[in-house]
């Protein structure tokens, strides 16, 4: 069985006393629901990196700082018949459009892809809801902004 790292950014920003989450539409297949960036792990890429990678290929966001690790789960994807190791980062950005739209350059099967970004607003009561395995650690980021006095209940 094959096993990939993977890595999954939630990148947030405060707008008006609120905090938000990027999050994006992926275009032909908005079923999936609401994503994040994020991606797998190459050989001899720290996490850190890949991390930073992804971002910058699905999201053209290059001024990002690493606030947090947020954990990891590990489960099997039938799909790609593979164990796959998803480890969470909490980053924020100063400055980000409210939207835009990303058409991904990159080496992976995700050239040519189609992103629509938007911000969608915290809240603990209400957590956005996302696609596959990628709100896995997104109440642990509640949690954490809520502990630090950044998101109300």
């Amino acid at each position: 069985m094959k096993k990939l790292t993977k890595v999954t950014a939630y990148i947030t920003r405060k707008m008006e006393g609120k905090f938000q989450l990027l999050t994006m539409l992926e275009e032909g297949v908005e079923s999936y629901g609401l994503q994040v960036p994020g991606g797998t792990v190459e050989e001899g890429e720290t996490l850190e990196d890949c991390l930073l990678r992804e971002i910058e290929e699905e999201a053209q966001l290059q001024q990002l700082e690493i606030k947090s690790y947020l954990g990891e789960c590990s489960y099997f994807l039938e799909a790609k018949q593979a164990y796959i190791t998803r480890h969470y980062f909490h980053l924020t950005i100063e400055e980000c459009l409210d939207r835009f739209t990303v058409v991904v350059r990159s080496q992976d099967e995700d050239n040519g892809w189609i992103y629509h970004y938007r911000w969608t607003d915290l809240q603990t009561d209400h957590p956005p809801t996302l696609g596959g395995h990628l709100g896995g650690c997104l109440p642990k980021l509640l949690v954490t902004l809520e502990e630090n006095g950044k998101i109300n209940m």
